[in-house]
C-alpha cells in the first residue's frame, strides 16, 4: 500500500513484472487507520541518520531522483493481516530511515498464517 496515485502504480507493476497488485491510497485513509504519523521537516531533512541511509544507497549504485513528487513528511510502516483480515503485527516507522528487517517481516507473515 502506498499513497501514490493508482495510475502511477500500474507502470511499476508492468516494469517490475510483479506477481501481485499494488494498491494506492492517495487520501491516506489506511495510513491514518494504522496510525502511521507524519515527521517534522527537521526530522526528515536534517537528521544525520537519513543522510547516512542516502549515502549507503548511493554507495551501492542507487541514485536519488529529482525533486520528490510525494509527501516526504508522511511516515510509513508495515502491517501484516491474517487470513481473516485482522491485524496481526504492525510496525510504525519513527523516521524515514526506520524500517523493520526483512527477516522480521517474513517472521510476522509466517506467524499470521
Amino acid at each position: 500500500m502506498t499513497f501514490a496515485e493508482p495510475a502511477m502504480l500500474s507502470g511499476f507493476e508492468r516494469r517490475l513484472e510483479l506477481p501481485y497488485p499494488l494498491y494506492g491510497d492517495p487520501d491516506r485513509a489506511t495510513y491514518r487507520a494504522f496510525g502511521f504519523g507524519r515527521a517534522s521537516a527537521r526530522r526528515v531533512w536534517l537528521d544525520p541518520r537519513v543522510w547516512a541511509r542516502y549515502a549507503r544507497l548511493i554507495a551501492r549504485g542507487r541514485r536519488p531522483g529529482g525533486a520528490p513528487a510525494q509527501d516526504t513528511l508522511q511516515l510509513g510502516g508495515d502491517a501484516v493481516l491474517d487470513a481473516r483480515g485482522r491485524l496481526s503485527w504492525i510496525y510504525r516507522s519513527r523516521g524515514p530511515e526506520d524500517r523493520p528487517s526483512v527477516d522480521r517481516l517474513v517472521a510476522a507473515m509466517q506467524e499470521a498464517r
